[in-house]
This record gives structure tokens, sequence and C-alpha cells, in this order.
């Protein structure tokens, strides 16, 4: 069950980091500057896919939260072993 959850979620990632990409090109390119209908639009949509995209982010966080605490773990505490292993050779 949580293996599709991710899936969707990753999906809605990568469909909102399109959506938020797309944006992003057309008010630099297209709609640089200046005070009309289609520029207010894209503005809208890119604020609004740029928080879809955060609270995306966190939820992923947060589900992935366990293998975040170990992997760190491990690789702090491979970092501690090492350092101690050459601490006692010298």
């Amino acid at each position: 069950m949580k293996a599709k959850w991710l899936y969707w979620l990753d999906v809605f990632l990568f469909v909102d980091f399109l959506i938020l990409g797309v944006s992003s090109f057309l008010l630099w390119l297209i709609f640089p500057q200046g005070y009309f209908p289609s520029r207010l639009f894209w503005v809208e949509v890119h604020k609004w896919s740029g928080l879809a995209l955060y609270v995306g982010v966190l939820l992923h966080l947060g589900l992935h939260w366990r293998w975040i605490v170990r992997m760190t773990s491990r690789q702090f505490g491979a970092i501690i072993r090492r350092s101690q292993t050459e601490n006692w050779e010298e």
C-alpha cells in the first residue's frame, strides 16, 4: 500500500515539477514584465505549483523518514568509526 502512495506522489511531484518549469520559462522569457491577464495567470500557476511542490516534498520526506534516519546514522556511524580507527593507528 505504501509503495502505491509513493508512486502516485512521485508522479504528482514530476508533473508539478514540469508545470513549475514551464511557468518559470514563460515568466522569464515570454512574459518578463507588465500587467496583463496572461502574465497574471502564469504568476498564479507558478505560485500555486511552487506551494504544491513544497507540500509534496514534505510528504515525500515524511514517508521516507525512517529510511532517511537509518541512512544518516549509517553514514555518520561509518565516518565516526573511520576517524576513531585512524586516531588509533597514529
